[in-house]
């Protein structure tokens, strides 16, 4: 036995779906352009700043110089993934993760900013 309107009930629904899904994120993704002007803005943002700018010092042990150390390494090697950071001291490796995110985080700023403007 058919009930009816189910099919047009079905069809509504996959229509309603479609229709959501298409209109879930209008954003845009970044252009490569985009992505180095916002990489830039965060080397210049990070340029003055050590690991007690941005990381958590309750992990250091004394003087974080061994967070100050990984932190400036990944500054010259220009690392902006945390998973590009290694070594045999936790706390280097802790350093060089604490640039990586802050590099991440203001580069998702700038880029947002962008977008902002636009």
């Amino acid at each position: 036995m058919r009930l009816p309107g189910v099919r047009a009930l079905c069809t509504y629904s996959s229509a309603a779906a479609l229709l959501l899904a298409a209109c879930g994120s209008t954003q845009e993704e970044p252009t490569p352009e985009q992505e180095d002007r916002a990489s830039e803005h965060a080397d210049e943002r990070l340029s003055d700043a050590s690991y007690e700018d941005v990381g958590d010092t309750s992990q250091c042990t004394e003087d974080c110089s061994g967070h100050d150390a990984g932190f400036e390494w990944a500054r010259e090697h220009d690392v902006t993934d945390a998973t590009e950071c290694s070594g045999d001291s936790q706390s280097f490796v802790e350093g060089c993760e604490a640039y990586a995110s802050a590099h991440e985080e203001a580069s998702e700023e700038e880029l947002e900013s962008e977008d902002e403007d636009q």
